[in-house]
């Protein structure tokens, strides 16, 4: 399809953007959710970081209520939008009202690889409502489906995984890809202390890009959430359903199911201190019996899941883990992480690199108003994971959900080191990103540790002297820079173009890719293609 063409439907579909918009009167509503999208967050992030005992900023998405204890979220979106919009901002209404928000779901877009001379289009279309109940209830729904290519690498990936990164399966076409995705969810506040929260989406447990506990990388999946927030702390129960996908044909009912249950708790120690615990268990929908389903052991909210594991003579998958934040001043925040999926410390102690001992850390830092310069920012963040890390000895068991990792996107046996130089001024943002990675891969019938979707019994190929990187050492080198205009912040819909230089080496291969992308979108999730 010809270039021009594809903007010609880009501009038919204005007028309908903006008859939705008109009716969205306001952003969100008190008992909803804000989009967990980093572009969204970074209108207020820089003053929702651990300043007051009752704001968790590690627990995302966020309740837009606990924001407004904070900030008057309303006043930066309005601060944010072009004067043009203006009008679609609406009047505000009294907390407690009843309220509808409807608006459309837009991806529009083009892109341009040079070093191949491969292009592609997207074209997605989609409906997303918020309905508020008093203070309490919010129902909140969104469906979106979209036809689009990928770059080559990318396209790779989905054609081997049968799954477009992070929204769902991946049916070919003429074009590329066709996919649907839906998210939603019932959110119940009884009461300040607790929230209700029913629905299909993602989670996200950690205050980087990355997250080695729960991150928002894979599909979305169905959870029942429970939030107590009393004095400085905040407990999230987290209980999910997840599948894997692949040589489903994209049928559901070839699904493989299995379930997983998270606890994390967050302290704020002092204004400047956050310390959080984290802990997880996986296990599969059948077992020797053919049926298991929900173990309702693992439903009791206070109790660690690893004496249970033990008590119940299970193999369940478990993983604990803890986030720390430390506000160095009032823009800088230092952060990381660590994962323990199994450990020994005698082995620890003796250096000898066992194979299972797999752990992994994270640490990185965010700056806001840099060099004292307003809406300049810039974060830096290393994250590191040994081989095996997040495998399991039965294949379905691993830490994944529709094909791809539930924490980091490399998965396990590499180490990275991410950074963004961003600048915002009312609509306009500027950012630049490095990645820099090297990743261990397995060769053809070898288990290095390096891919968390082979099972850890699958013959390794040695029982000590494992490091980060054996295998295949593949170094990844991903730079870019783009520019966007927000047209609409409560729906995040933006005009945005960027480039992206992409670098793959090892022994065995060399790969390169140079793309150039623009497009029309109303972002409400994160896409991570840098891998």
């Amino acid at each position: 399809m010809p270039a021009i063409h594809k903007w010609k439907q880009i501009v038919s579909t204005l007028p309908l953007v903006t008859i939705f918009l008109v009716s969205a009167n306001s952003c969100f509503a008190q008992p909803a959710y804000l989009p967990l999208i980093r572009d969204y967050n970074a209108l207020f992030d820089t003053q929702a970081g651990l300043t007051s005992s009752g704001f968790h900023s590690s627990i995302r998405p966020f309740m837009r209520s606990q924001v407004n204890e904070l900030i008057d979220l309303d006043s930066i979106l309005e601060d944010a939008t072009p004067q043009f919009m203006e009008f679609a901002l609406g009047e505000d209404r009294a907390e407690g009202e009843n309220s509808l928000e409807i608006y459309p779901l837009l991806d529009l877009g083009y892109g341009q690889e040079f070093v191949l001379g491969n292009n592609y289009s997207v074209t997605g279309l989609g409906l997303s409502g918020v309905l508020t109940l008093g203070e309490k209830v919010a129902v909140a729904a969104a469906y979106n489906t979209a036809n689009r290519g990928f770059v080559n690498y990318v396209d790779s990936f989905v054609h081997t995984t049968e799954v477009v990164p992070g929204l769902g399966y991946a049916h070919p076409t003429q074009q590329g890809y066709a996919y649907s995705n839906f998210e939603g969810y019932v959110s119940f506040s009884p009461s300040s202390y607790f929230n209700l929260q029913l629905g299909q989406g993602k989670n996200f447990f950690g205050n980087g890009y990355r997250s080695l506990l729960l991150s928002d990388v894979a599909n979305n999946y169905p959870f029942f959430k429970i939030s107590t927030s009393v004095w400085k702390i905040k407990y999230v129960n987290l209980f999910t359903m997840m599948n894997s996908v692949q040589g489903s044909g994209g049928n559901p009912n070839n699904y493989q199911r299995k379930y997983a249950s998270f606890h994390y708790l967050s302290w704020n120690v002092a204004k400047w201190l956050n310390i959080s615990l984290f802990e997880s268990i996986i296990w599969t929908g059948e077992d020797s019996s053919g049926v298991r389903g929900y173990d309702v052991n693992y439903l009791n909210p206070i109790i660690f899941y690893r004496p249970v594991e033990f008590s119940l003579g299970s193999s369940d998958n478990a993983i604990i883990g803890t986030n720390i934040a430390v506000k160095l001043s009032k823009s800088v925040l230092l952060y990381g992480q660590v994962v323990l999926d199994e450990f020994f410390l005698v082995h620890i102690r003796a250096r000898d690199g066992w194979w299972a001992n797999k752990q992994g850390f994270q640490l990185g830092i965010k700056a806001w108003d840099l060099l004292k310069v307003k809406g300049l920012s810039f974060m830096l963040e290393y994250n590191r994971v040994r081989p095996f890390t997040y495998s399991h000895g039965l294949k379905i068991q691993n830490y994944s959900h529709f094909d791809q990792p539930l924490a980091h996107p490399l998965g396990a046996s590499f180490h990275e080191t991410t950074s963004f130089l961003r600048y915002a001024k009312g609509p306009f943002t500027v950012e630049g990103s490095l990645v820099y990675a090297v990743k261990g891969v397995d060769s053809s019938g070898s288990n290095y540790g390096g891919n968390i979707f082979l099972d850890f019994n699958t013959p390794r190929t040695k029982e000590y002297d494992n490091y980060i990187g054996q295998g295949i050492a593949t170094t990844v080198i991903i730079g870019g820079i783009r520019a966007a205009y927000l047209i609409y912040p409560a729906t995040n819909l933006k005009l945005e173009m960027g480039l992206s230089v992409r670098s793959q080496s090892s022994l065995i291969d060399n790969a390169n890719s140079t793309l150039f992308t623009i497009g029309l979108t109303t972002a409400l999730k994160n896409k991570y293609h840098d891998f």
